[in-house]
């Protein structure tokens, strides 16, 4: 019995040992197909010089690249498209016994990423000849269970909306679970930085969704953002947080199943921010005028809290729980559209100072009823907005079939 066990024991540890010298010619052979790669080919075969001050195995690791670096076209004398502090890339040691190429694993430690867009093209447009050739999408081809960037930095230019965007300190993890056609689910977090109308917006960011492949597409998708200490210029919010869950996205809309939630709190607009001063201000000529009031003065803005829930199910869609609380108005509202049957239910109860008001609108989109009776002048007016409101989200989701 001993000697038996002893020969099952033995023919193991030769397995095991067998199974590491083998892996560990794999992937010495794959470093060595790596450093020619990299090398040479590469550069003449996509344009680019590519450089790095060392490749080597680690049987722990991987494959060690330290200080890659990619250029723009045609070399570094253009500047560096892509660079790399450390890249470790851990191949899948069952897929190199079946001799396919499919990666456990790949980091990037202190990656920076500068891409570019002019006239709609990017310019990393021809290292997309790095992927494998198929009439596949990226979605069932892509061969990396996990993609991971440490401390990274990305910076955008857009020429055509003359945007530039640029994301730092930021941690990205992007994994891929093997399922019938490829299920994702990408984390990031960071600073995002931006210039509008000469302002800079700066935001920490934090995403987490997933994705949901068939053969077709993407087929669902569920996450959570939030952004904290936003800031554009001397507007200042703390907190902005939304969820959703959507699926069905390439079924038609009657199909469609969507969700989300949105909340924003502490937002302050300083009152030499005219513009958007005079924009609330004359959005409160309606709610005034149907109290009879004067429209209020109003300074600085200041809201404490925004909340808000979207649903689209079964052709119908529904803006429910809209609460808004201000310093100069609280507000809180729902809207709902009946797609088939073209009705429409709203309702409104605001308070301006001591002043309140409380109306709701039911029946046919075109000619809804009010309660409670206002004149003639501020029904028109209320049909006029409600009417614009669900336009614009017939637009986007045309549950009525035109």
């Amino acid at each position: 019995m001993r000697s038996t066990r002893q020969r099952i024991l033995a023919a193991l540890l030769l397995l095991f040992a067998g199974g590491g010298v083998f892996s560990y010619f794999k992937y010495r052979q794959l470093s060595g197909y790596l450093v020619n790669r990299i090398g040479g080919l590469t550069s003449v075969k996509f344009g680019r010089q590519v450089k790095f001050k060392s490749v080597s195995f680690s049987p722990l690791e991987g494959i060690v690249i330290t200080e890659a670096c990619v250029s723009r076209r045609p070399d570094f004398s253009k500047g560096s498209f892509f660079c790399a502090a450390k890249a470790v890339i851990r191949p899948k040691f069952s897929a190199l016994l079946r001799n396919r190429l499919y990666f456990s694993r790949v980091t990037f430690e202190k990656p920076v990423l500068k891409v570019r867009e002019r006239g709609g093209a990017w310019d990393f447009a021809d290292l997309l000849a790095l992927l494998p050739e198929t009439n596949k999408g990226l979605h069932l081809t892509w061969n990396a269970g996990e993609l991971v960037l440490k401390d990274a930095v990305v910076e955008a230019d857009l020429e055509t909306s003359g945007l530039s965007l640029a994301l730092e300190d930021a941690d990205i993890a992007l994994e891929h679970h093997s399922s019938f056609g490829g299920n994702y689910t990408l984390s990031a977090k960071g600073l995002v930085k931006t210039v509008l109308k000469g302002r800079l917006l700066s935001a920490g960011v934090k995403l987490r969704t997933g994705a949901n492949f068939d053969y077709g597409g993407l087929a669902s998708t569920r996450g959570e953002l939030s952004a904290e200490n936003i800031s554009y210029g001397a507007i200042t919010l703390e907190s902005l947080k939304t969820d959703w869950n959507l699926f069905n996205l390439r079924r038609p809309v009657a199909d469609k199943n969507y969700c989300a939630t949105l909340t924003a709190e502490k937002l302050f607009i300083p009152a030499r921010e005219n513009s958007m001063r005079d924009g609330v201000s004359k959005s409160l000529a309606l709610f005034s005028a149907a109290m009879g009031r004067p429209v209020p003065k109003i300074e600085d803005i200041e809201m404490s809290s925004l909340k808000a829930a979207f649903k689209l199910d079964n052709s119908a869609i529904a803006f429910s729980d809209l609460a808004l609380c201000t310093n100069f108005m609280d507000l809180n509202a729902g809207l709902s559209i009946d797609g088939p049957g073209r009705t429409a239910e709203a309702s409104l109860d605001a308070a301006i100072g001591a002043n309140k008001i409380r109306l709701s609108a039911s029946g046919p989109m075109a000619s809804p009823r009010i309660l409670p009776a206002l004149s003639a002048t501020l029904s028109a007016s209320f049909r006029r907005s409600l009417l614009a409101l669900e336009n614009r989200l017939l637009e986007t989701f045309p549950v009525t079939g035109e």
